[in-house]
């Protein structure tokens, strides 16, 4: 390095120094502008890799002859005119094959391009000294000569790269690194010779002098890089206004959203990025060439030439050959000064789609694709109309699905809506051709049947129905059983009008599953005023509190071990004025259908501990909840409230519940029942064994006692699956550390036994039948319980 600064400070005059390297720089600046060009492929890029070749090789050689002026031994100097000339020669035609390696296009030929240009500097540079004759002898250090080629040539390189990498800006750091290359590669050369005097020489004829070749090469140079640097600048100039714009028209274009093609009659001229798109073709070189292979049912002679077209619609045949919707317009465009049209394309495919879907869901069911209820009514009214003149009869069957509700609970929605998609699969097998079925909602369906010999072909394809919907069904990776009910009413036997008719076939519907479900029933007159004697049932219920006529029972349990009367379940009774006492099946499940469960189970509870509380002795008392009572919006703050407003201590009061509370929402309930037994009542399951998942439910909450349903306690003495079955609940309570209750105990046999099994307690008719509290006097107002023979119990009777 100091050699090479040595030969630059004491051996060379820095004013042309500096003179050598403005003029490498606007070379380099304009070689590699005129390279960009050559690359944009404008048409004339063998002209401008030519002119590219021709300003960098002189520039090369102008910069090496001006520094060499600047070189100062104190030895005269001369050049032989032909190595001169061979040298700007090789100059232009290696750095010419170096650029047009480097426009190859990949970023290793630029780098190689970049080389063989650092060879071609190289190269010249001692060609052209080789030409310097001087009175004395030129020593060359080798590793200097090596070391001044490998800086030529990878700073060369470093700037083809470069300029690569930043095509399309002014090429400021390619030119620098292309320059540093340039008078690196010179001066390092220039530092490798060595120079000694020697005789004086006889000089060749053909010598250029320095003030002449100094003459030569500033003119030469100046003038050369001048042109080509305008000529450059011009061009540059307006290929980048022209480009600008055709990149601003094609980006407008490729901004719309709709598809826009250019066309000359049936010919395709050009297309913007959203019909590229639309039409799955990458650019518009694979484009068909005419519109005939684009559209189907579009002619665009059939409009009045300078017309517009209005939007019409016709089919895209995409790359795959597929067709799609489309909507088009035709307008007249001034294209590159020629008469052209443009065809706008919109896509219109999801819009029928989405029409049509929603055609579709107006008279359809979204979940099962059945006609749906508007589409029912307006076919049973259509064929009532038509049947009219006729009297030609028309059998309307409404069908439900029987256990759909516990599936629905047990394996969730989304298994239920899977019974639901497969029940409408066969009830569309069974139909026949002019037969209509619909869902009406949930899982009622209908089915419209014309003509035929009423009844008989309703009840053929009732039998039908009900024998489809019977077979298994898989659903959530399990096989499940439900079955039908169905209701049929027929015109015009038994109703005149559509509303009728399925009024009529819906109380045949709630008969068949009163009736035992899985059955069929038609339509008799006697359902009429069953249906108006329970709606006015249903009002006298509402009315019933307020007149007195509900009144609460009480049956007592008793202790097996030792008799003792332990406590009683409070039992709802109704003496109706006119139709004497209704069964509490009966109203309970009428207060439930109608809603008003939580008001008449709220009445009970209230009732039942203002008369616990006035009890002398602390005796239990048990209040049956409906699941539905789980429903309302504050049960538990209604529960805190009766046992404030009466006194009656938590402990005293035993909440009972049924297995059916769990199944619909076993983790809300769960909830409640932890709020309830925070009050510091107790909760007791009823009817144990009789649901799905009894274990599952003892182990989700702790209850405080078990009680076993009747149904096993009845049948316990012939039936030894009850006895059984009584037997592993005993042995389960005890292994929990819960008390076990047996209900509806009726026979001495039935006592003997539960006593033997080691259960706890004992409801039922032998203990006492249930009755008003004043009945159990002797019990509940003595401070000592009455005690019951545990050897012959008899019923406790009211004392005289």
């Amino acid at each position: 390095m100091l050699r090479i600064y040595s030969c630059i400070v004491h051996e060379h005059d820095y004013r042309l120094v500096l003179v050598a390297g403005i003029i490498c720089l606007l070379a380099s600046i304009t070689a590699f502008s005129i390279l960009e060009q050559a690359r944009s492929g404008t048409g004339r890029r063998g002209a401008w890799l030519a002119l590219a070749a021709f300003v960098s090789g002189t520039g090369i050689w102008a910069t090496h002859f001006i520094a060499m002026l600047a070189y100062q031994p104190e030895i005269p100097l001369a050049y032989d005119l032909t190595l001169t000339l061979v040298s700007i020669g090789a100059a232009i035609l290696i750095t010419g094959a170096g650029w047009w390696t480097a426009l190859r296009g990949s970023l290793p030929g630029a780098i190689a391009g970049g080389a063989i240009v650092g060879a071609g500097i190289g190269t010249m540079h001692y060609i052209g000294m080789s030409a310097v004759k001087l009175s004395g002898l030129i020593v060359w250090d080798r590793s200097f000569v090596i070391v001044s080629v490998v800086i030529g040539m990878i700073l060369s390189a470093v700037a083809a790269a470069e300029h690569r990498r930043r095509r399309g800006v002014v090429p400021w750091r390619a030119a620098l690194l292309f320059t540093v290359a340039i008078c690196g590669l010179h001066f390092t050369a220039m530092a490798a010779a060595s120079i000694y005097p020697g005789p004086v020489l006889e000089m060749p004829a053909q010598l250029i002098g320095s003030g002449t070749l100094t003459t030569a090469v500033i003119a030469m140079a100046s003038i050369i890089l001048s042109i080509s640097f305008i000529m450059v600048l011009f061009d540059r100039k307006l290929i980048r206004n022209s480009a600008e714009e055709a990149r601003r028209i094609r980006a407008f274009a490729d901004a719309a959203i709709e598809g826009l093609v250019v066309i000359d009659g049936d010919s395709v001229v050009d297309a913007n990025r959203s019909f590229l798109q639309l039409a799955g073709y990458e650019d518009v070189v694979a484009m068909p060439a005419t519109l005939g292979a684009l559209f189907a049912g579009f002619d665009p002679f059939a409009y009045p030439a300078g017309a517009d077209s209005v939007a019409s619609e016709c089919r895209l045949i995409d790359a795959k050959g597929e067709e799609h919707d489309v909507e088009v317009l035709l307008r007249g465009l001034d294209w590159r000064g020629a008469e052209r049209h443009v065809l706008a394309v919109r896509d219109i495919s999801e819009r029928k789609e989405a029409a049509e879907r929603i055609a579709h869901l107006a008279y359809h069911d979204a979940l099962t694709g059945l006609p749906n209820r508007a589409v029912f009514a307006d076919h049973l009214g259509r064929g009532v109309d038509q049947a009219k003149g006729k009297r030609a009869p028309i059998a309307v069957l409404c069908i439900d699905l029987d256990g759909f509700k516990a599936v629905n609970d047990l394996h969730g929605h989304p298994a239920g809506d899977e019974l639901l998609i497969e029940a409408a699969h066969r009830l569309r097998g069974v139909v026949r051709g002019n037969e209509l079925v619909a869902r009406l909602g949930g899982d009622e369906f209908a089915v419209v049947q014309e003509g035929g010999s009423q009844p008989t072909h309703a009840g053929l394809l009732s039998e039908r129905v009900i024998e489809a919907l019977r077979q298994p069904f898989a659903v959530g990776g399990q096989n499940v059983r439900i079955s039908a009910s169905v209701g049929v009413a027929i015109y015009p036997a038994d109703a005149e009008t559509p509303s009728d008719l399925i009024k009529n076939a819906d109380m045949a519907l709630y008969r068949a599953k009163a009736e035992g479900r899985g059955l069929a029933r038609f339509y008799e007159a006697a359902m009429d005023e069953a249906l108006r004697q329970r709606r006015q049932l249903e009002a006298d219920l509402a009315l019933a509190i307020g007149r007195e006529e509900l009144k609460v029972h009480y049956q007592p349990l008793a202790d097996l071990g030792s008799g003792t009367i332990t406590g009683f379940e409070a039992l709802l009774r109704w003496d109706h004025p006119r139709l004497g006492p209704i069964s509490p099946e009966m109203f309970i499940r009428l207060a439930e259908e109608s809603g008003l469960i939580i008001k008449l189970g709220e009445w009970v509870l209230r009732e039942a501990c203002s008369e616990a509380a006035r009890w002398e002795s602390p005796l239990k008392l048990s209040v049956n909840l409906s699941p539905l009572q789980f429903g309302q919006d504050d049960l538990v703050g209604a529960v805190e409230r009766v046992l404030a407003e009466t006194g009656l201590a938590p402990s005293r009061l035993e909440l009972e519940v049924t297995e059916g509370l769990l199944i619909k929402d076993a983790v809300g309930a769960v909830a409640t029942l932890e709020r309830l037994k925070a009050l510091g009542v107790q909760i007791s399951m009823d009817d144990f064994g009789t649901g799905y998942s009894s274990l599952t439910y003892l182990r989700m909450f702790p209850f405080d006692k078990v009680k076993i349903d009747q149904g096993f306690v009845r049948d316990m003495i012939d039936n030894p699956q009850a006895l059984a079955i009584i037997r592993s609940v005993i042995g389960l309570g005890h292994g929990l550390g819960v008390p076990v209750v047996a209900e509806g105990v009726e026979t001495q046999a039935q006592f003997d036994a539960l006593r033997a099994e080691g259960c706890d307690q004992v409801q039922g008719y032998l203990i006492a039948r249930p009755n008003p509290i004043d009945h159990f006097e002797g019990v509940v107002m003595s401070r000592t319980a009455h005690e019951v023979e545990p050897a012959k119990v008899v019923p406790i009777r009211k004392r005289a």
